[in-house]
């Protein structure tokens, strides 16, 4: 063996020595259930990794993320830390827990009714300003939790829909919205039995990795988006839609083929996730800035969970 031979047999004991098993590798990235497909997740990174992270945390392609030191540039820091829903009702029978969301900055809990009878669905939103309403509605002044109250009445098909809109606090408006299924005095004791509580945000992906420094706007069954502090709207947006005809195909994202478009507006990398018959958008507004191969590995981290569901 000369000198040559020797040296690339080096390289590869050494290689071969960092590399994941082939059960750790295809355990963690060809994760199928034999549940129903609503009962799998999907991880959009896959084979091609070189490296596939199991600690909790760290990016799934490995190392640490660039930092941007441009104005506007988006950098990435490891995992994701939800919001939380600061209220909670009294554990009912005939009631489920809650499901926390977040739309547009605006926190909601939801409480969905099992026993239909003596139960409705409960839904109850915490905001910055006082809640509108433009649907016909009959109004009532009401005493909640020592403030006043406006009981929001709108007649329709199958069940009335009550609505107890109250100020809790300075820059805290609370929405309780339910059905005619409880009395008004009923709607009014469901209020006044809210209590303190620290419920997290529920989303539809894991996030190996998530924007520094930018708030969480949305996080339902299908988005997760982001907003820079101040600013009136999102500007990093992670959507899962049913799956569309990808165009101008040129990089994989894991497994997955992918497509990164750059307009004057900003840049958006989708990516055919086949094993959720779905595709993966996610949209960087020209007010950020963020490269390539960040774009790239954000994607590469996001893993789909069960209670996702494409738009």
């Amino acid at each position: 063996m000369d000198e040559l031979d020797r040296l690339l047999a080096d390289t590869m004991r050494d290689a071969a020595g960092h590399a994941p098993t082939d059960n750790g590798l295809l355990g963690t990235v060809h994760r199928r259930s034999r549940r129903l497909r609503r009962r799998r997740t999907a991880t959009v990174a896959g084979v091609s990794l070189a490296v596939v992270a199991v600690a909790a945390g760290v990016p799934l392609l490995g190392g640490e993320p660039e930092q941007l030191p441009a104005a506007g540039g988006v950098q990435l820091a490891a995992g994701w830390t939800a919001p939380e829903f600061p209220y909670t009702l009294p554990k009912t029978e005939g009631m489920s827990d809650p499901i926390a969301t977040s739309e547009n900055g605006q926190l909601s809990a939801f409480f969905e009714a099992t026993e239909l009878e003596n139960h409705a669905d409960v839904t109850v939103t915490v905001s910055d300003d006082e809640p509108g309403s433009t649907a016909k509605a009959t109004k009532a002044t009401k005493r909640v939790r020592g403030h006043s109250a406006t009981l929001w009445t709108v007649n329709v098909k199958p069940a009335k829909q009550l609505t107890l809109i109250w100020q809790e606090s300075a820059g805290e408006w609370i929405e309780l919205a339910t059905d005619d299924t409880y009395t008004p005095a009923q709607v009014v004791a469901i209020a006044d039995s809210l209590t303190g509580a620290s419920i997290a945000v529920q989303p539809p992906f894991d996030l190996a990795v998530s924007p520094a420094g930018l708030e969480t706007d949305t996080a339902n069954a299908s988005r997760m988006t982001f907003r820079a502090p101040g600013a009136a709207t999102d500007g990093f947006r992670t959507v899962l839609r049913k799956r569309q005809q990808l165009t101008g195909i040129d990089r994989k994202v894991g497994k997955y083929d992918a497509a990164l478009t750059r307009r004057p507006d900003g840049v958006t990398l989708s990516v055919d996730v086949t094993d959720w018959d779905a595709t993966l958008e996610i949209t960087v507004d020209a007010g950020l800035t963020i490269t390539d191969a960040d774009l790239v590995r954000y994607a590469a981290g996001v893993k789909i969970l069960n209670r996702s569901n494409p738009e």
